[in-house]
């Protein structure tokens, strides 16, 4: 009996063995760079706000790969300008850098990748697989504002969407988009093609608006096989093609947009004299958030909003102005009582001392 037992498990042993040669190995050649990544590493550092100390660059050419599609928060620095774009690397010399391009066979993301080690970078990474990888295991990818231009003017069939505030897409947006609010995604996502396979393309307020992200991924687990997110969105948009084409509407000014000098004067020196109201998600405000805010993410809002004090000012911020102009309108409907309710309409970087920087639009 033992003689049978130790026969049948050098017989599973022998199997298992034939099976790993088998196998489908991936190949690593000479060229390439030790520290290979696969596609779930990646995806753990794809979300907007962009992780601190992360960047994931592709080096493919930029017009004629980089446009067409990239993963999503990834810059473009082609290999073969490399030197030219030095300064767009981190300055912290231990920040992870992903580098990628076409696939196993490209050697674009290993030279770079010897390049930035070359230069003093500690933590260099290649995801070798690249973007065909990221398409095949069904992550939906961005696009280039220029590609989109391209799409408009050869006719192309899609469907453009604005996940922003109603309210944002009336004072302008790109030309044939639909308003779709990501707050409003389950109520409206009647107004999506019956055709899954139809190509959707999300925008919100910019590179640091994850809205366009958020509605992206309520598409695909819609069972939307062509989803798109363009990244630059409708500021983008505006600075390379001018704005307001869609639609424009007389709004008398930035309602409910609060002075930005005044408000910074009222944060150095008397803070405590309003109740900052900060909506990005909890993420968001963890990696960084204006000292003595509290996080009330905006899809949260409408169940809180009965303990937003009336005795001082409330100004709502975020990171481009787009989910703050969407808590306002939200206030001004539910509690048009409180008139002293406010949002920053701006782009605004955050960081964990508590200081912050703000872009004037």
């Amino acid at each position: 009996m033992m003689r049978k037992q130790l026969l049948a498990l050098m017989m599973l042993a022998f199997g298992l063995m034939l099976l790993s040669g088998c196998a489908a190995k991936q190949p690593h050649e000479p060229w390439m760079v030790d520290d290979i990544v696969d596609v779930q590493f990646v995806a753990q550092y794809v979300k907007v706000p962009h992780p601190e100390n992360v960047m994931i660059i592709d080096s493919r050419p930029y017009e004629a790969m980089y446009v067409k599609g990239y993963i999503p928060t990834a810059v473009s620095i082609p290999d073969t300008q490399f030197d030219k774009h030095i300064d767009m690397l981190p300055a912290n010399k231990d920040a992870l850098l992903i580098f990628y391009c076409g696939g196993w066979h490209c050697k674009l993301s290993h030279k770079s990748a010897q390049k930035a080690m070359a230069l003093g970078y500690t933590n260099v990474k290649v995801f070798a697989a690249g973007y065909p990888a990221w398409l095949e295991n069904g992550h939906a990818p961005g696009l280039g504002l220029e590609a989109l231009h391209a799409m408009m003017a050869a006719g192309d069939s899609y469907m453009l969407i604005d996940a922003r505030p109603a309210k944002k897409y009336l004072e302008g947006s790109i030309p044939s988009a639909i308003s779709i609010p990501d707050s409003q995604f389950d109520a409206k996502k009647g107004l999506l093609p019956a055709d899954k396979n139809t190509p959707l393309i999300y925008f919100c307020g910019g590179l640091k608006c994850p809205l366009s992200h958020k509605s992206a991924a309520k598409a695909q687990a819609l069972g939307y096989t062509s989803v798109w997110i363009a990244e630059k969105g409708e500021p983008g948009w505006k600075a390379m093609y001018g704005g307001g084409q869609a639609v424009t509407v007389q709004s008398g000014g930035a309602e409910g947009a609060i002075d930005i000098v005044q408000f910074e004067s009222i944060m150095a020196s008397n803070p405590a004299s309003i109740m900052v109201v900060d909506v990005r998600d909890p993420d968001e405000y963890s990696a960084g958030h204006m000292t003595g805010a509290v996080n009330i993410p905006v899809d949260k809002l409408e169940s809180q909003i009965a303990g937003l004090p009336s005795d001082k000012p409330v100004v709502f911020v975020c990171a481009s102005g787009a989910r703050s102009g969407e808590a306002f309108y939200m206030i001004r409907d539910l509690r048009p009582e409180l008139k002293d309710v406010f949002y920053l309409e701006a782009e605004t970087t955050y960081h964990k001392d508590g200081s912050f920087e703000i872009k004037k639009p």
